[in-house]
């Protein structure tokens, strides 16, 4: 379902979305983390270890990325806010389609690395899957780069996703970040917002009334052919 599709009744994405995307998140950061962290292993089995934990996240994210895109057959969408413009509803659009794209290809390209080094992926330490491709170390060195490669895209699209999210929540001050969030953070974010809405409201009353202290002084004093602030009196 496109989000062009979207439903103008709904403020928020249904359960399993929010769920889906924040263990996607979940998932994501972790491999990332075990990425990084092997070059920092004490031992060469600690580094086998933390190798096969991220091949098994790296798949998790590939069958939980399956998941979201079938269910998003099924689900309903909120609309995009009313004020905004079609150039970034368009690019909001893309950008996801092509999140989803790498979610789907980063895996694959790690599984496939892993068969052409001649090894294979322990998933959890469960059990082997089966090889996709023989062995072939020239080609396992030609996927490990753009393996490498694509993991930077992706890091660097999360950023500006996340980014964009942010934008929206704390500068446009709409729904696009509270439609994602679970139920808990959501109302949080909402007194949030509220209180700071309130104190805008009374901030506007303070200023509102002692600008009708400045004119009712003027007024009085004008008999006399002297201006005075109401609030100090000069």
């Amino acid at each position: 379902m496109l989000r062009s599709d979207a439903d103008p009744e709904l403020r928020v994405f249904d359960p399993v979305i929010r769920f889906l995307h924040w263990l996607t998140l979940f998932l994501v950061t972790t491999a990332f983390v075990l990425a990084f962290s092997i070059d920092f292993a004490s031992s060469k089995n600690e580094a086998v270890a933390l190798i096969q934990l991220h091949r098994s996240f790296g798949v998790t994210v590939w069958v939980v990325t399956l998941g979201r895109l079938i269910w998003r057959q099924f689900s309903r969408f909120p609309n995009w806010p009313a004020d905004m413009p079609q150039a970034t509803r368009f690019a909001a659009q893309w950008s996801g389609y092509v999140l989803y794209a790498l979610l789907l290809i980063q895996p694959i390209l790690g599984l496939l690395q892993t068969n052409a080094y001649g090894d294979r992926v322990n998933l959890f330490f469960l059990g082997r899957l089966p090889a996709l491709i023989g062995q072939d170390r020239p080609l396992a060195k030609q996927l490990l780069a753009v393996h490498e490669t694509v993991g930077l895209l992706l890091l660097g699209l999360i950023a500006l996703h996340a980014s964009a999210a942010l934008y929206h929540h704390f500068w446009r001050r709409d729904d696009t970040l509270e439609a994602m969030l679970p139920q808990g953070m959501r109302r949080r974010a909402a007194r949030e917002i509220g209180g700071v809405a309130r104190r805008g409201e009374r901030c506007g009353d303070r200023t509102s009334g002692r600008a009708s202290l400045f004119r009712t002084s003027i007024s009085i004093s004008g008999c006399e052919g002297i201006i005075r602030c109401g609030r100090c009196g000069r």
